[in-house]
């Protein structure tokens, strides 16, 4: 096979001179650190020998190599495959077989295209790391990064883009490429000093050095980072975490091991973690930079565009937000912002209270600089987020149609400079009770133009002053004032773990619908729960005539159940209650499974406000009915919780009205499960077959 890849590395070598000239200009000591690789001694690694497919260890200093970047197919060689492979010619049947000729395809085209450029030494994520091995697997992802930026090229092969086609069309293949969107070559496209493109039948496109404007249209990567003119550290996180928005992995942990060498981060991987991966990179990142829009995900809050919105704080039981994101898919819609450096932050803060209406912010010390010596500061506890912030409260914000009370945490991070007051602030609602627990987020429902269409909500997060100034009104107690608190760190995570199920009862097919709940429990469910060690001060009505009224004028039940051995950590707590629907009302069931059991609230449910929300029906409901969980006649059950702790509730409706034609029974079962729970209930048994005390 010839390879034709003259003509576009003398096509190239203009603009990385260019963009090498300009790294000249900069000290050796800040180039050293911003582009080069890591001046430590590198990790160790496996290489492949061009020539023969052959692996050897390299414990420090390897010689000069090429990387192959591409997307996995469905059977790729691993490590052993090539080692397998390399002991079978090593036989005396085999003798003198070129091993490289036995090899997949893959990795045989790639050796030659390397060893014709003159490269002896080839890295392949695929058969250069010995995955069986965690240890060797942790450490491979965590030098991943440094692995690329030391190679002196990096082949970037598109299996799905032909040679005879404009990269730069409009809907070309290469625009569409599966290898723009997945996690893993994000990196594979920074940190290399050349990324050379190749077809599907290894011919060269082309490289990052002569299209770097069109690299940024099918990213969002800017030009300047892809050509090094620009280190990735300068970039706020926030961006560099919208770079990384809507990338496929296979598994949900590499969504943040993709990530390590991104941000600087090295920390253990554990498959098998789930999105807590994505949660630790954001605590590692949080604890090594004080760049603070790594808080600006998710939606802003945009009252200016439409004053007619109806607020309301995201029901505690419904649409928990927590301080950090679940995915790098949450930053979307991030903004581009910068971080506010320290010299400027107490100005950005002034600014901020001054322009919602808060004039003289030192009021209670008179020419003591807000800022002080006081620093932000966010520490990851058990409660959540420890923060330390600079913060306004109260303060109502309020709509035509509605308003609601918040506290607005002040970030160190602005918009456009060009704006009058760019600085950004946290929308922050407190839990129930007294500790000092908050959650993000207000809960926006735009109107309808049109009555036919349906009203839609989002949870705006943070705002800018210029945003609220004109529907914020400021109490005679206001104050700007730092503070510390807790933030639950991820929404995945929040006390209030799962949506509440809905459950919309269908009217009988003729007369009036049914409005009213009598609410009871299995008189054997109170036994069950102390077996498992639970106990409850709630009075668990289990006859009809002792039942909980569910109407217009009772429309939220809570029952809490504590668990004996482990009072301040198991609790969970059954929500029963009523909201008002688009046609009439609906029933709703929620747990809560936490260590923050605050009081209930007035405000805990949003029956107020009208939900739009589809709600689950039962079995004879009109069709477009959702179904969740098990359903069978006349019951649903729903599962809230983890594999940790989960508590499964089923809600039994009799067929017959009771009374009266518009009330009904409701029975609740609780079954609990989860690993936790189950090891809880075990330890109940033990002691008391061992003679302890029974409960």
């Amino acid at each position: 096979m010839a390879y034709s890849r003259t003509p576009i590395l003398a096509a190239w070598a203009p603009y990385k001179a260019i963009s090498m000239l300009s790294l000249t200009l900069q000290s050796p000591l800040a180039l050293l650190s911003s582009f080069g690789p890591n001046p430590e001694a590198i990790a160790p690694m496996w290489l492949l020998s061009t020539d023969q497919a052959e692996l050897t260890y390299f414990s420090h200093s390897p010689p000069s190599y090429a990387i192959l970047s591409h997307v996995w197919d469905k059977y790729e060689p691993s490590f052993q495959d090539i080692q397998a492979l390399h002991a079978e010619c090593a036989s005396k049947q085999e003798q003198g077989l070129n091993p490289r000729s036995r090899a997949s395809a893959k990795i045989r085209t790639s050796c030659t295209y390397a060893e014709a450029d003159g490269y002896e030494w080839l890295w392949i994520d695929t058969c250069c790391i010995d995955k069986t091995s965690s240890a060797e697997l942790s450490e491979a992802i965590n030098s991943m990064y440094d692995w690329y930026s030391r190679a002196s090229v990096c082949y970037a092969y598109l299996a799905d883009v032909p040679t005879d086609e404009d990269p730069a069309a409009p809907r070309s293949s290469f625009r569409r490429s599966a290898w723009f969107r997945r996690s893993w070559t994000l990196q594979e496209l920074i940190a290399p000093q050349d990324v050379v493109f190749l077809s599907y039948d290894w011919e060269t496109l082309g490289n990052k050095y002569l299209w770097p404007g069109l690299l940024q249209e099918i990213t969002g990567i800017q030009a300047e980072v892809l050509t090094f003119l620009k280190p990735p550290s300068s970039i706020p996180i926030a961006t560099r975490m919208r770079w990384a928005a809507g990338r496929e992995t296979t598994r949900i942990e590499d969504e943040a091991y993709s990530l390590l060498g991104l941000f600087g981060v090295n920390m253990p991987t554990i498959y098998g973690e789930g999105k807590r991966a994505f949660r630790r990179l954001q605590e590692e990142i949080m604890r090594q930079t004080p760049d603070q829009t790594l808080f600006t995900w998710g939606n802003p809050l945009r009252l200016g565009l439409c004053p007619d919105h109806l607020l309301h704080a995201p029901s505690h039981l419904r649409d928990p937000q927590g301080l950090l994101a679940d995915t790098p898919s949450d930053f979307t819609t991030a903004p581009d912002l910068v971080p506010i450096p320290y010299e400027h932050m107490n100005r950005a803060y002034t600014s901020f209270a001054v322009a919602l209406g808060l004039p003289d912010v030192n009021r209670n010390a008179p020419g003591k600089s807000l800022l002080g010596s006081t620093l932000p500061e966010f520490t990851v506890t058990s409660h959540g987020i420890r923060a330390r912030l600079p913060v306004i409260q109260p303060v109502d914000l309020y709509t035509s149609r509605s308003s609601t009370r918040y506290a607005l945490a002040l970030l160190a991070c602005a918009k456009s400079p060009r704006s009058p007051c760019p600085y950004i602030a946290l929308l922050l609602r407190r839990y129930p009770g007294d500790a000092p627990v908050y959650h993000v987020g207000l809960a926006v429902q735009h109107t309808r133009s049109h009555p036919s269409e349906r009203s839609t909500a989002e949870i705006a997060r943070y705002t800018t002053a210029e945003c609220i100034v004109r529907c914020t009104t400021l109490l005679p107690e206001t104050r700007l004032q730092w503070n510390e608190f807790y933030i639950t760190s991820c929404s995945s995570d929040s006390p209030f773990l799962p949506t509440p199920y809905r459950l919309s009862h269908a009217p009988p097919r003729s007369g009036p619908a049914l409005t009213q709940y009598y609410v009871v429990f299995p008189s054997s469910l109170v036994a069950h729960l102390r077996r498992a060690g639970f106990e409850t001060l709630d009075c668990l009505p289990n006859r009809p005539h002792e039942g909980r009224m569910l109407d217009h004028a009772h429309r939220l039940f809570a029952f809490t159940f504590t668990h004996v051995l482990a009072p301040g950590v198991d609790n969970f707590r059954i929500y029963v209650g009523l909201c008002r629907t688009r046609d009439g009302q609906g029933l709703w069931v929620a747990v809560e499974i936490s260590s923050h059991m605050g009081r209930v609230e007035p405000d805990m449910h949003d029956y107020v406000s009208e939900c739009d929300r589809a709600h689950l029906l039962w079995e004879d409901a009109a069709d477009g009915a959702i179904n969740v969980g098990c359903r069978r006649r006349n019951s649903l059950v729903s599962e809230f919780g983890d594999r940790r702790r989960k508590v499964c509730v089923a809600v039994d409706r009799s067929d017959r009205p009771l009374g009266s034609a518009n009330v009904s029974l409701l029975v609740i079962h609780i079954q609990l499960g989860g690993l936790l729970y189950k090891m809880l209930e075990e330890r109940m048994l033990g002691s008391k077959g061992s003679g302890g005390s029974s409960v």
